[in-house]
């Protein structure tokens, strides 16, 4: 069963232009990387914060993603752009 994950970036001041700059770059790997079936940003008007809603296969194909951002530095690289840590959520996604 497929999942959604919200990840929710607070912003410095200012650096919402720069950051969804920086996110077009980094969001093509997320897209190619294995179980992930979308991802969508949404920048708030106020410019404070930009939301990711993403959908994966299954929540340990996205644990594994998110790892391998670990690794491969993209938390340090969000330093310049955040005031605090994102928050993630997953969602289970409910028939109607």
């Amino acid at each position: 069963m497929s999942i959604m994950v919200s990840v929710d970036f607070s912003l410095q001041d200012g650096k919402q232009k720069e950051f969804l700059e920086f996110l077009a770059g980094a969001l093509k790997d997320t897209r190619a990387f294995d179980g992930c079936m979308k991802v969508e940003t949404f920048a708030e008007e106020d410019a404070a914060s930009v939301i990711l809603i993403e959908e994966w296969e299954t929540k340990k194909h996205q644990e594994v993603y998110f790892q391998w951002r670990l690794d491969t530095g993209l938390g340090d690289a969000l330093g310049p752009y955040i005031s605090a840590a994102p928050k993630i959520r997953y969602y289970e996604i409910r028939p109607e």
